[in-house]
């Protein structure tokens, strides 16, 4: 079977994709975290509770968008990217 793709482009492609995604999450959490910057409230340990089970959650999304894509990278450069393709 010849090999028509260009690992550069799915490597660069793998990146886009994931950074795009990073950024968007990035972008929720400041949405989440900007109201805190005026430490003065006398609710704020509830505020700061409720904030970090949210901010939890994408942490984890982060964290594993990270995770695959290290692992598809991976993937890339020891030639897996076409396996699927033989089934």
């Amino acid at each position: 079977m010849r090999k028509t793709t260009d690992r550069s482009k799915k490597t660069v492609g793998a990146v886009l994709a994931a950074g795009f995604f990073i950024l968007i999450v990035l972008a929720c959490l400041a949405f989440l975290l900007l109201p805190l910057l005026p430490w003065g409230t006398s609710l704020w340990a509830a505020v700061i509770g409720v904030v970090v089970l949210c901010v939890l959650p994408l942490a984890a999304v982060l964290i594993g968008v990270v995770a695959v894509l290290i692992q598809r990278l991976r993937e890339i450069e020891g030639g897996e990217e076409d396996e699927a393709k033989k089934y």
